[in-house]
């Protein structure tokens, strides 16, 4: 239903913008302006009602592409084979606890997964427009090592229904970086559950 109205709005804009713009055409050729000077008022005219809803669109788009290209990435630096070989004598002790609660230290939010492995989510940030900055990385709490970690991008406000004051601007929504089979938030996923898993298998 919401969307409906948000349609509803848009469309109703879009007829006000070309009355006006005829309007603005139809005065410059009542004062004899040249062909050229009339579209270029009306031109003017058209631009101010695009900007006024889609300033920041180009913008948006332009900045999540630039950050997806140079930022996002996943990147493990250890495998968990590689730790499982390098920690034997403490896999077996290892146990993922569901009931294990996130715990926040400043703008970093902790999950532990097993005794020694935490999953760490930085809370998303804007940096320029809607456009955010996604970024969580696995670390071996008794080393302080990172094993791995990604950054990812997205674009658009929330929903309405949860306090998204400029959610019409639907047309403004990106998801996370490159094709959905090649996304690097579904492939750090993975990896956490793969860490998950080794604790269930201990029990």
């Amino acid at each position: 239903m919401l969307a409906l109205v948000i349609f509803g709005i848009l469309i109703a804009y879009l007829a006000i913008a070309i009355f006006f713009v005829r309007a603005t055409l139809r005065s410059a050729r009542e004062a004899g302006l040249a062909t050229k000077q009339r579209w270029v008022r009306g031109g003017l005219v058209a631009l101010v009602f695009y900007l006024i809803p889609f300033w920041d669109w180009i913008p948006t788009v332009v900045a999540h592409q630039y950050y997806c290209a140079t930022e996002a990435k996943f990147e493990v630096y250890k495998t968990i084979e590689q730790w499982k070989a390098e920690n034997a004598e403490v896999v077996q002790e290892l146990r993922y606890d569901p009931q294990a609660k996130f715990t926040q230290i400043g703008d970093l939010e902790r999950f532990p997964l097993n005794q020694r492995i935490a999953s760490e989510r930085i809370v998303a940030k804007n940096i320029v427009l809607s456009v955010k900055r996604e970024s969580a990385r696995i670390v071996d709490l008794k080393s302080g090592k990172i094993l791995a970690q990604y950054a990812d991008f997205r674009a658009g406000y929330p929903s309405l229904g949860v306090g998204g004051a400029a959610a019409w601007k639907f047309w403004l929504k990106r998801e996370g970086c490159g094709d959905e089979a090649l996304r690097v938030g579904p492939q750090f996923a993975s990896y956490v559950s793969a860490w998950a898993k080794l604790g269930r298998e201990q029990k």
